[in-house]
């Protein structure tokens, strides 16, 4: 680094044309900016500078270095930039989920994931069900977090998957209502009120069914969102089935309401959809090493452990 010292002198010096202006510029000494030049010309056997009054000038000989001295700090600060950035950069970390997993559950588990793994750059892309299920089956991803339909024939059949978690899907209502002075309410309830239903075929068959077995007889009006069916139930457009997750910050804050309907239990199961012998990359081994440690202690199937 010696050698990078000196040349950084002489091109401060050649630049301002002052040994006291160098020196307070490089925080040094007069004698030590001397010394520098002195070495470099000791080196080369080459006069680089010459004295006028109270400036310095290049010599010819001076002329010369400069051009390789600039040249020669620009490509090392290039190639001490490369390093450092070669260093520091991690293979970016790809994460596919549906809309609910990836608004709702992933961004808790990537702040657990981000704490034990600092340096490790990420990206989450969330997709309704249908598109996932298309990129999954035209090869574009090999992975996905996304709901389990034991409905859907293809993820059954030509993928593996693995359950995460069960959501529970809880009937909420808003403060206002008729239903939040009772404790429980019964199937019979149900009669006659307007459901808003999410607009995925398969979810609306797993809300629908437990509410046909019991002969619940209701209106049904689709909307586009959790987010939309949550505020059009604030708003007594009517009530929702959504799951807990979606709707726990309104919950807390009093902003929904929720009560148990006897004999009636809505549940979904989610988890990891993925080709069958895909290969991890060790970025995305230890992220589902760490949601697989957040959900159960069970082992992963071989093809993901």
């Amino acid at each position: 680094m010696k050698t990078f010292e000196r040349l950084e002198t002489f091109l401060t010096l050649a630049e301002c044309g002052s040994f006291t202006e160098t020196a307070k510029r490089l925080y040094c000494s007069q004698p030590t900016i001397s010394g520098h030049i002195q070495q470099l010309e000791e080196l080369l056997d080459a006069k680089l500078l010459v004295r006028s009054g109270r400036t310095v000038k290049l010599t010819p000989q001076g002329e010369i270095f400069y051009d390789y001295a600039r040249r020669i700090t620009q490509m090392f600060k290039e190639a001490a930039d490369k390093i450092a950035q070669s260093q520091q950069t991690e293979p970016v970390l790809s994460i596919y989920a549906s809309n609910y997993i990836g608004v709702y559950v992933l961004p808790d588990l990537l702040g657990q994931f981000r704490h034990s793994n600092p340096k490790q750059r990420f990206e989450l892309h969330t997709y309704g069900y249908d598109d996932l299920h298309r990129m999954l089956a035209q090869h574009q991803i090999h992975l996905a977090f996304m709901p389990l339909y034991d409905d859907d024939s293809y993820i059954q059949s030509e993928l593996d998957h693995y359950v995460l978690f069960e959501d529970q899907f809880l009937l909420v209502f808003p403060p206002d209502h008729p239903w939040s002075e009772r404790k429980t309410l019964y199937a019979r309830d149900l009669e006659h009120t307007t459901l808003l239903l999410p607009q995925s075929r398969l979810l609306q068959s797993s809300i629908l069914a437990p509410l046909e077995k019991l002969r619940i007889r209701l209106s049904t009006v689709p909307m586009s969102s959790f987010e939309v069916i949550k505020e059009s139930v604030k708003n007594g457009l009517g009530i929702a089935f959504l799951p807990v997750y979606a709707v726990r910050d309104q919950l807390d804050k009093g902003a929904l309401l929720t009560k148990p309907v006897c004999g009636l239990r809505i549940e979904r199961k989610n988890g990891l959809v993925y080709r069958r012998d895909i290969q991890l990359t060790d970025a995305e081994q230890a992220f589902y090493d760490c949601v697989k440690n957040v959900y159960t202690e069970e082992k992963l199937p071989a093809s993901l452990s």
